[in-house]
């Protein structure tokens, strides 16, 4: 499944894609500033959230889409054709700050790596 159905299937209220919004931002302006494709890598994955006018949720409410939130900034700080170390830094952080060990970071970040190259097949 598209990584944008899996978004949407996850059922987040306003205030979580707010803050899925922002966190996705975050990364993509960590090397400074955010590119045309990061920008409409993020549109394509979260559309409409930019007319969001709810404050976002705090980051503790994506806890249970924590995977699915760090697999899309994984995608977003690869969409520029790189992965830079403050990209892969503020990463690991998130990922931390939502309960992530260094392992399952790693790990996910192989099967997001394994996904995009089959898609660029």
């Amino acid at each position: 499944m598209k990584l944008s159905h899996r978004i949407a299937a996850a059922g987040l209220d306003p205030a979580q894609r707010r803050r899925f919004l922002e966190e996705l931002r975050r990364v993509a302006a960590a090397d400074g500033q955010i590119c045309e494709e990061e920008f409409h890598l993020i549109e394509r994955l979260l559309p409409g959230a930019d007319a969001l006018l709810d404050l976002p949720a705090e980051l503790d409410a994506l806890w249970a889409h924590g995977a699915l939130l760090v697999t899309a900034c994984i995608y977003v700080a690869v969409s520029d054709g790189e992965y830079g170390v403050e990209e892969a830094r503020m990463i690991s952080n998130l990922a931390h700050q939502l309960g992530m060990s260094a392992h399952q970071l790693s790990q996910l970040e192989a099967r997001t790596f394994t996904e995009l190259a089959e898609r660029a097949g």
